[in-house]
């Protein structure tokens, strides 16, 4: 009995022996905190990201890109096409703005015409209507949040970077939408392209907002929005193109005054909102 005890015993010592302690993340802010791990890893720990779901709508139903849509009492028109630039996303808690932590650093065209690099906060994204998700970036700030707010375009800095020189994949690349409207001008804010009515020979119509006159545009929708620390910061993006065209007409064919009105229309149209 004894012999048997003192076996017990020495297997105990040995298996302390051969014991290592687990590398885990050990920040309580990290979403992959590991309460079990004995130690801490190096540079393993992910942190709490903004991420947004685009929900597309025209008043309370899905918007369907060239679904017939009534604008106004018997006045009836097709959205084609949407895409913003959106940017500065900041949550807003007692007064102080907490934005993404994320950066990158991208060549830009100086006064003199030289190129140079410049640091952004790398929080840019375009909006389209082929994708749903969007992860922004590391947000660590946690709590109640009054307020978010965001800006539709590309900050003034921004208007400076040279797109063929940005990284592959980069918003600021060349898109698709040709954004890009020269160096005089910088990047557009938004895209819309539309028909006018349904009528079947009627030819579509391009609306680009940008610099000078429609540079970009700070929106701030109302909490409170909530984050608890080590999980992600979730929310829902909403765009009303209902509210967008509100007081808009099409009949008119004065391009400039619709602009005008779907631009003064942003601050009702595009809504932050807790997923």
């Amino acid at each position: 009995m004894q012999r048997i005890a003192l076996l017990w015993i020495g297997s105990l010592f040995l298996w302390a022996g051969c014991f290592e302690p687990g590398e885990g993340c050990l920040d309580i802010e990290a979403v992959n905190f590991d309460a079990a791990a004995d130690k801490a890893c190096c540079c393993c720990c992910n942190y709490p990201k903004l991420r947004l779901r685009y929900v597309p709508l025209f008043d309370t139903a899905t918007w369907l890109p060239n679904a017939a849509y009534e604008y106004a009492p018997g006045r009836w028109f097709r959205i084609r096409q949407a895409v913003f630039y959106l940017s500065d996303f900041q949550g807003i808690q007692n007064g102080q703005a907490y934005s993404i932590t994320d950066t990158i650093t991208l060549s830009v065209r100086t006064p003199a015409g030289d190129t140079a690099r410049q640091t952004f906060t790398n929080d840019l994204f375009v909006l389209r209507r082929t994708v749903v998700d969007y992860t922004l970036g590391e947000f660590r700030a946690a709590g109640t949040f009054s307020g978010m707010r965001f800006r539709v375009g590309v900050p003034d800095a921004a208007q400076r970077v040279i797109p063929s020189l940005a990284p592959e994949g980069h918003p600021l690349r060349p898109q698709p939408e040709d954004l890009w409207l020269g160096s005089d001008r910088g990047f557009a804010a938004l895209q819309l392209i539309i028909t006018r009515d349904t009528l079947p020979d009627t030819p579509a119509d391009t609306l680009t907002f940008g610099p000078p006159d429609f540079s970009s545009k700070i929106l701030e929708s109302p909490g409170p929005f909530q984050r608890e620390s080590g999980y992600d910061f979730r929310l829902l993006l909403a765009v009303n193109y209902r509210e967008l065209f509100r007081g808009v007409d099409l009949t008119t064919g004065d391009i400039s005054i619709w602009k005008a009105q779907i631009w003064s229309n942003l601050n009702s149209a595009l809504l932050v909102v807790p997923e």
